[in-house]
């Protein structure tokens, strides 16, 4: 697949965005969605997302190995740097990884992308290496080997720990929201159709950011709710907002081929 060469100028810095899809899974939505009653399957489909047009390639989020789609029944997987790679950019290319969060599904596969700088906010580091990360509720959604990584990660010089909103390069911003992790980040891009927001699991479904439904996955309710206002501001009249596992990305988004969502 051949993508839009990289631009060099930034003073108007216009991105494109893809969405890489990488697996997916069922679970019932009593199990997935708050105070939720309904047993009908939900699918879940899990991405990395690809922004070019800057100085370089900037990646969101790294997904997981082999392994975690084996322990937990997951299908159809696909290395996310397979298909990085399948949209144009060398995983060992890959120079900067905006890391939403430290679930499993967004930092397990950091390993796949050896030369990247990771930014991430340090509350989220704070929780998953403090006291709270130890109990079951947050276990099952953590690895604990790639999390023992961060420090290894951190001493070669490869960790930004940020703090609140930041702008990345011109055009490219993260913003702390928290509520579903300590530390959550969502990222906005401008791009030639308007501004994309990249929600990762601050909505993780459209149902959620649309009717404000939240996740069973918390850590912060009100801050969770608090999310979906800050989605909705940052994407204003365009609402190019992306869910973060939302079978919908492709039909709502250009399908380029098979895996691969052209957002903007």
């Amino acid at each position: 697949m051949s993508l839009t060469p990289l631009k060099t100028g930034l003073e108007n810095a216009m991105y494109e965005v893809y969405a890489l899809k990488y697996a997916e899974r069922d679970t019932p939505a009593c199990q997935f969605f708050y105070r939720e009653s309904s047993h009908e399957p939900v699918t879940l489909h899990y991405f990395v997302w690809l922004i070019l047009g800057g100085p370089h390639p900037v990646l969101v989020d790294t997904g997981f190995l082999e392994d975690e789609a084996r322990q937990r029944g997951i299908r159809h997987y696909v290395s996310p740097a397979a298909m990085v790679e399948r949209a144009g950019v060398r995983a060992a290319d890959v120079p900067m990884v905006l890391a939403t969060h430290l679930h499993y599904d967004h930092w397990a596969g950091h390993s796949l992308f050896p030369k990247a700088e990771y930014w991430v906010q340090r509350e989220e580091v704070a929780f998953w290496t403090g006291p709270c990360a130890r109990y079951d509720v947050y276990r099952q959604v953590a690895n604990p080997e790639s999390l023992a990584r961060l420090v290894a990660v951190n001493y070669a010089g490869r960790m930004r720990i940020i703090e609140g909103d930041r702008e990345i390069l011109p055009g490219l911003r993260v913003h702390r929201v928290g509520g579903h992790t300590a530390g959550l980040q969502i990222v906005s891009v401008e791009t030639a159709r308007g501004r994309v927001v990249l929600t990762s699991d601050a909505s993780h479904f459209f149902r959620n950011v649309e009717r404000f439904q939240p996740v069973q996955i918390i850590t912060n309710l009100p801050e969770m709710l608090a999310a979906f206002e800050t989605i909705h501001a940052l994407a204003g009249p365009e609402k190019l907002i992306v869910a973060g596992h939302d079978p919908e990305v492709a039909e709502r988004f250009k399908t380029v081929e098979p895996g691969i969502v052209r957002i903007a």
